[in-house]
């Protein structure tokens, strides 16, 4: 089996960063949320609809009843739909070879397709905070919220696909606080990692 490391990650937190540099130091596939963004388009469902649905769970409790009922093409709700075009997209490119990819539960996904790798990165609000203004460029005022919101559409997302809690270190097999170690020695712990497993 293809070995893929899986990154999750809090909102702002680096974790994307950190799987962009791991990827480079291993010479091997870096797939985030463009790509499988790209894939589900790809799939024939129209791009305004997923961006309507993709608006649409930010603000839901229950992502597959804030559809209202709109199905597109078969008799499946378009967030479905789109999340078997997410799967479809990650079982091909875990199939090609040892890749990392970022997010969209992949580590649930990817189970029995691939070794697994998992990995959660966090880190202090103070930390995440900085990295918005200072990487993303965000107004101050908000930041805070912005975070807790990105983070709460995350674990619904994960949590009504997978049956499990995102975040809870039970299902990683690595959880780093990348404010503390910063990025470089994130990469260089989960390599570290990534050895003590083969042996």
């Amino acid at each position: 089996m293809n070995r893929v490391i899986v990154i999750s990650r809090e909102y702002a937190s680096g974790g994307s960063e950190i799987g962009r540099r791991l990827a480079a130091r291993l010479g091997i596939p870096f797939y985030d949320r463009k790509f499988v963004d790209e894939a589900v388009k790809s799939s024939g469902l129209p791009e305004d609809f997923v961006q309507h649905e993709e608006r649409k769970f930010i603000s839901s409790l229950l992502f597959n009843l804030s559809t209202g009922g709109y199905h597109y093409a078969n008799d499946r709700s378009v967030s479905d739909q789109i999340h078997i075009a997410e799967c479809n997209a990650l079982k091909n490119v875990a199939a090609q070879g040892d890749c990392v990819i970022v997010g969209r539960c992949a580590d649930y996904i990817l189970r029995d397709e691939a070794e697994i790798f998992s990995v959660f990165v966090h880190a202090s609000m103070a930390t995440r905070v900085r990295r918005c203004v200072e990487e993303y460029g965000m107004d101050e005022r908000r930041i805070e919220q912005t975070i807790r919101d990105k983070d709460r559409t995350r674990a619904r997302h994960y949590e009504y696909y997978t049956d499990r809690t995102w975040g809870d270190r039970n299902n990683y097999h690595l959880s780093l606080n990348a404010g503390r170690l910063g990025i470089d020695q994130s990469v260089e712990l989960i390599c570290q990692a990534l050895d003590l497993v083969k042996k």
